[in-house]
């Protein structure tokens, strides 16, 4: 160790204030990193763990029927894990009730595929031979079919056949009335014990179209062939998942395979992606964050050393003199750098992780309230090698460039200046003036503060500059928090109610449906109802009528400049209840929309789609403006396109529909977006079965809906069917959509987790930032307090300047900060809109509340700093050469 090392060790030993104060400062300041990294780490596991639980640990399917590729895939090297499921038989479910899902299908699962595959145990075991099987419980839940433990079936299995082509489970049922009637080829006969219930298979392997109960057996692996029309469905879990998308297309287009699936969800929240955009928006978003932390750490510990050699000044000065040069200076700081880094940095990442593992345990309920039972997956701490790597490499490089900084301007200092510290005090009468107007506003003590400022402008600056990197960081953090969260809002479908109970065509709307539906809106659970029923029609717009950016869209479809466009109309008739209370809630005249003489609907022009030319996600509107206008709607789908008669549309007949108001907002059981080049149109049932109007003879979907609204939807849905029974009506139509959407709001609950979370921690070293810097420059301006007090300045008078300083440092800061913050705002919203078209706004919110957190913290913070000092003896201080 050399002399100079040896030195700077003993200043820190000898300051072990501030040696102290600094550490405590890069232990705060790698803690966060690492509870920023951590927290994000953890969250991203748990997201990854939550989709594998749901769908299944594999990466990508192929669905083979030839041995050829099977043989070269379960050769691969890139494959990891293999999973086999034989699938494609079909039997008849027999005393099934529901005719849309007849079937019970046979999925035989290799010892793997029964690990990997999302299988969840209600009762018993999984099956451990060909011989035995494994039942859904939704084939009693929705097919009315009771299995127990221990029975005996045989089952006549066969395929599915239409029109000489093999169906399967995404083909869903087809009757006569709707062209040729599928046929089930029996192929043999299989007996098996039943051994287990299980929950319902994800969506993702058995739709809710699929026309087959999906029952579980296991399969032989030693025996694998590929007879005619059977198929191997072949679930990978690759060494490299990055090279996915590689080893898709290398087997795809070697093989002619078309039948793959890739597990979008694992494969997205493990950041990989085949879509580009998503990419950008990942990148963007993550290179944001990493800068917003950075800035912040810098600016808290570059404050701790600048104070540190700012008091060390006189002491480089006696260095300098005896020959230290001003490479060995700023190596020495450098070296204190070093050595508070290997201090603070392994303290700080502990003390990250610990706090991040302790928030997360103290979320563990909530997280198990929030997603309930359908998934054995719990929040835990996962850190992993790379996120403290990040972390310990961030703060390295905070420290060294925090360091570095104020050791450049030191060793610029003549050692003759360092050892009389004559460095600050090089002014002149006209950098200290201030207006007269100053004086008129603020009083004496104002202009005072005033030149004060000016006189220390460095430390003034410094001041500021922490101030100003809060309010970057705040409104920042806060916009970036804001913008993801709506981003994903914006991509996963969210719904208006939680039950629905589909009445198909082969019933009628009767008084009993009517009573239930009075009985169920009545039950303690229930919040809200409405009955529905709707209908898809056409209509022509004139290009005046509609946006721009529509109508060229429109001309790329291949409509001719000038034309009319076709839209598609989608209706929804609403109960004549929820149809008042609708219109009432906007504020809308009864009278008009209640008239039986023509009807008049509410229009929805919101459309929200995928644009797989831009690759994201696109918010637009059809109509230019909003007013109320008369369109005339026509059933399109008598049209025969194959037919080059241009004059059948105009044979067509038409109905007029005004409409009176254009809304935002949407009945419950209504969505409130369409697709693409659609609109929504609610009218009151009612009044269409009164009215004399030609929309009565256009073609209405003989189908009702009923919606409902629940406070807990899986505890008062055996209630609503109980009222269903009672009434004499089926309820194997009855669905909990909040278990469909409960897995895409729990993903916007965890990023507002995340997103607070966030904010809470910058907010922390924005507040850590100030109070520091603020606190050890008033503690270096006690010989300037001293002076000003003994020039006879009272304590009200004193007080009453620092209070303007703190002023005049909060509005100077909030100046620079709060333009600066909208700039970093248009980036982040940048970054958003290469995935999701959304709209710009700022954070306003959060704007008025760093400015009163400003104000609030400097004042706190001064008022902390002068508590010691004002108890001084102002003839010690001015003795005092050390400050």
């Amino acid at each position: 160790m050399n002399i100079m090392n040896k030195i700077t060790l003993k200043s820190l030993i000898k300051n072990k204030t501030r040696t102290i104060v600094t550490i405590i400062g890069v232990i705060l300041s790698a803690a966060m990193i690492t509870a920023v990294t951590a927290f994000t780490s953890s969250i991203q596991q748990y997201i990854v763990n939550y989709s594998i639980a749901k769908i299944g640990d594999w990466h990508i399917m192929f669905g083979l029927n030839n041995s050829e590729a099977y043989n070269e895939i379960i050769k691969d090297r890139r494959v990891a894990e293999i999973s086999l499921v034989k699938e494609g038989y079909y039997a008849y479910l027999t005393g099934g009730i529901n005719q849309y899902k007849p079937y019970l299908y046979l999925m035989e699962l290799d010892k793997k595929a029964l690990d990997t595959l999302p299988l969840y145990l209600i009762e018993g075991r999984l099956p451990e031979n060909g011989d035995e099987v494994l039942i859904s419980e939704h084939v009693l839940s929705n097919g009315g079919v009771e299995y127990k433990i221990g029975d005996q079936i045989e089952l006549k299995l066969g395929l599915r056949y239409l029109d000489g082509y093999v169906l399967n489970q995404y083909n869903p049922i087809t009757f006569e009335d709707e062209g040729e009637k599928e046929e089930l080829k029996i192929t043999g006969t299989r007996k098996f014990t039943v051994v287990g219930i299980c929950k319902r298979l994800p969506y993702e392997l058995e739709g809710y179209s699929a026309p087959g109960y999906s029952i579980i057996t296991r399969l032989d692996e030693t025996n694998i062939t590929f007879e005619e029309n059977e198929r191997i469905s072949v679930y990978l879990k690759l060494k490299n998942p990055r090279k996915v998308y590689d080893f898709e297309n290398d087997i795809s287009k070697k093989y002619n395979i078309e039948s793959v699936i890739y597990n979008d969800d694992v494969l997205r929240y493990m950041g990989i992606s085949n879509i580009d955009r998503f990419n950008k928006v990942l990148y963007g978003l993550a290179s944001i964050v990493m800068v917003l932390i950075m800035v912040g750490s810098v600016s808290l510990i570059y404050n701790s050393f600048s104070i540190s050699v700012s008091e060390r000044r006189k002491h480089f000065g006696l260095l300098s003199s005896v020959g230290a040069t001003r490479k060995q200076l700023i190596n020495s700081v450098l070296y204190e750098a070093l050595v508070i880094g290997s201090i603070g940095i392994p303290l700080g990442i502990g003390s990250g992780i610990l706090g991040i593992g302790v928030t997360l345990y103290l979320l563990r309920d909530n997280f198990i309230r929030m997603f309930g039972e359908r998934y054995p997956v719990e929040l835990s701490l996962s850190v992993s090698v790379a996120s403290v790597i990040v972390a310990a490499l961030v703060s390295i490089i905070t420290i060294l460039i925090s360091a570095y900084i104020p050791a450049r301007r030191a060793k610029k200092i003549s050692p003759m200046d360092a050892v009389r510290q004559t460095m600050d005090i090089k002014l002149t009468a006209k950098k200290v003036k201030t207006s007269a107007l100053t004086r008129k506003i603020f009083g004496i003590e104002g202009d005072i503060a005033l030149k004060n400022l000016k006189r220390n402008r460095k430390r003034y600056r410094s001041t500021v500059f922490s101030l100003f990197i809060s309010v970057l960081l705040f409104i920042s953090t806060s916009a970036f928090s804001m913008y993801l969260t709506k981003g994903v809002e914006n991509v996963y479908e969210d719904y208006n109610y939680d039950i629905s109970y589909t009445i198909y065509k082969n019933d009628v709307l009767s008084q009993n449906h009517l009573l239930a539906f009075e009985n169920i809106c009545n039950l303690d659970g229930i919040e809200d109802g409405s009955i529905i029923r709707n209908s898809f029609w056409n209509a022509a717009l004139s290009k005046d009528q509609v946006e721009p950016s529509f109508y060229s869209r429109m001309l790329e479809y291949g409509y001719n400049d000038g034309d009319d466009v076709e839209i598609n109309i989608i209706v929804y008739s609403v109960d004549h209840n929820t149809f008042v209370d609708y219109i009432s809630v906007l504020g809308l005249n009864k009278e008009k929309f209640l008239n039986s003489d023509e009807i008049t609907a509410v229009a929805v022009d919101k459309q929200h789609y995928f644009s797989k030319d831009e690759g994201r996600y696109i918010n637009s509107n059809i109509f230019k403006k909003h007013d109320e206008t008369t369109i005339t709607v026509y059933d399109y789908s008598k049209i025969d396109y194959n037919e080059s008669d241009t004059s059948q549309v105009d044979n067509l007949n038409g109905a007029t529909i005004v409409i009176g108001a254009f809304a935002d907002t949407v009945p419950i059981g209504v969505s409130e977006y369409s697709p693409v080049n659609s609109i929504l149109l609610i009218v009151d049932d009612e009044v269409i079965k009164n009215t004399e109007s030609s929309v009565k003879n256009l073609p209405w979907y003989n189908v009702f809906y009923m919606y409902f609204k629940a406070d807990k939807p899986a505890e008062v849905i055996e209630d609503i069917k109980k009222i269903l029974t009672d009434a004499g009506l089926d309820t194997t139509d009855i669905f909990n959509i909040a278990e469909q959407v409960e897995d895409n709001r729990n993903i916007i609950t965890i990023l507002n987790v995340f997103a607070y979370g966030f904010i809470v921690l910058m907010s922390l070293i924005t507040i850590a930032n100030v109070f520091n810097t603020i606190s050890t420059n008033i503690n270096l301006r006690r010989r300037e307090f001293a002076m000003i007090k003994s020039v006879g300045i009272t304590n009200s008078g004193f007080n009453k300047m620092l209070n303007y300083e703190c002023i005049f440092y909060g509005l100077k800061a909030l100046l620079y900060g709060i333009p600066a913050s909208i700039c970093v705002t248009y980036l982040i919203y940048l970054s958003m809109t290469e995935g999701v078209d959304i709209r710009f706004f700022i954070p306003v919110k959060s704007i008025f509340i760093s400015i009163f957190s400003v104000f609030l913290v400097v004042f706190v913070s001064m008022m902390y700093s002068m508590r010691k000092i004002r108890r001084e003896n102002i003839l010690d201080t001015l003795k005092n050469e050390n400050i």
